[in-house]
């Protein structure tokens, strides 16, 4: 006996009308599943909180009270901070005497440039250091700035502290980062009132440039005396090299052995030209004369005194005389020596020379400028401390630190 389902009306239901009978049942009991388990979760959790009554003070010791503290301290009792920016650069001053000279005198661009770079450091550290402190000790109430009763605890730097302990409270003030591709200086100083921020950033960027400039000049002025002192060196050895050839000379008794040499053999190929030209024209004149003519006789006279000179110019040169030999072939030998030492004390001379040019021409300018990028203005608003963000960021760590106790003393107590 089959039974067939029908609608209200009484005609049997189609087969869309069982699907979509039959979706509408599935999802009624999905739907009362779902309420079972959450009703069920709800009432477990519910259970472990009365099993475990120490999730409160969890809650209480781990999250509530740190983001109390934080908040009411940064919002109710923090100091704020004025921020003072200000970015400056050290700059190159190459002008137009880097043009007009030659390869080895004022072309300084280099050297330049290293001297910025290290002056760009020298800066940042003079910034931070105990001396800058002191200058502004000097120029402002330096500590009264930070020591005032109107500042907080925290922030508040005790007066009777000594410089080396302040000298921490400074870094935390003031700091410096440079631009590794600009060489661009920017500086930040914090301060609990705008103009004192304004105030101390000015006199920092003037002690700044008051110090860059007295390293400068005196780093010039360093280059010039070292110069002109090594200029005098090279000069006094070219000197004496002069008057050592001079004083051989006259013990020698000629004025220049290889000059003297030189001009014998000078004369001896000139003598010898002469006694070949000669020899030419007696030849020619044989063949239409007879050797007793007078001309052949005085051509023949002619070529024996050339010949005789020649023999008494190379007896002198040779001269079998041993100690005259050995003499002249000292004084050569020592003429060879002091011509070679003079040569490179008169090379040294003008490498010196161009290198103290070079010296006066980089001490009579400057090389380099002290260049506001940012002139620091004075400070509307505070920007520090960061209240939104500190509170924020301690409540998302108390608020992770205390899910994760909970999780731990549930695995525990489960």
């Amino acid at each position: 006996m089959s039974t067939e389902i029908t609608n209200p009306g009484g005609a049997p239901l189609t087969t869309a009308d069982r699907s979509t009978a039959v979706a509408e049942s599935l999802k009624r009991f999905a739907r009362i599943a779902r309420q079972s388990d959450h009703k069920k979760g709800i009432r477990a959790y519910q259970t472990h909180i009365r099993r475990d009554p120490w999730i409160p003070t969890l809650f209480l010791a781990l999250f509530l009270l740190p983001t109390l503290i934080t908040a009411g301290y940064f919002y109710l009792i923090a100091s704020d901070r004025f921020i003072t920016e200000a970015r400056f650069a050290l700059r190159p001053a190459l002008g137009n005497v880097d043009k007009v000279q030659n390869d080895e005198t004022g072309n300084n661009s280099s050297m330049s440039k290293q001297m910025v770079a290290q002056d760009t450091l020298i800066t940042t550290s003079y910034i931070a250091s105990r001396q800058m402190v002191e200058a502004m000790e000097r120029q402002m109430p330096l500590r009264e700035m930070f020591s005032r009763d109107g500042i907080d605890y925290f922030s508040r730097f005790d007066a009777d502290e000594p410089i080396e302990k302040f000298m921490r409270y400074w870094h935390k003030r003031v700091s410096t980062k440079v631009e590794s591709n600009g060489g661009i200086i920017t500086l930040y100083v914090a301060a609990f009132d705008p103009e004192e921020s304004y105030r101390l950033a000015r006199a920092l960027m003037d002690e700044s440039e008051r110090t860059v400039n007295e390293l400068s000049v005196r780093a010039r002025n360093a280059a010039l005396t070292e110069s002109i002192r090594e200029l005098k060196n090279a000069e006094a050895r070219l000197h004496a090299v002069q008057r050592a050839m001079r004083d051989l000379r006259n013990r020698a008794g000629v004025l220049d052995a290889q000059a003297v040499s030189k001009n014998n053999l000078t004369v001896i190929a000139e003598l010898r030209k002469k006694r070949i030209e000669l020899s030419i024209q007696l030849n020619q004149s044989l063949r239409d004369l007879a050797p007793e003519r007078r001309q052949i006789q005085d051509l023949k006279a002619q070529i024996q005194d050339l010949d005789d000179n020649i023999e008494k110019i190379e007896r002198q040169m040779t001269s079998t005389d041993p100690e005259q030999r050995r003499l002249l072939s000292e004084a050569m030998t020592e003429f060879e020596g002091l011509e070679n030492e003079r040569k490179n004390a008169l090379l040294y001379y003008n490498k010196v020379l161009a290198a103290s040019e070079q010296a006066r021409i980089i001490a009579n300018r400057q090389i380099e400028f002290f260049t506001p990028v940012v002139n620091p203005v004075v400070p509307v608003s505070a920007i520090e401390p960061r209240r939104h963000l500190i509170t924020s960021i301690v409540a998302l760590v108390a608020m992770a630190v205390f899910g994760l106790s909970v999780l731990i003393r549930k695995y525990l107590y489960s």
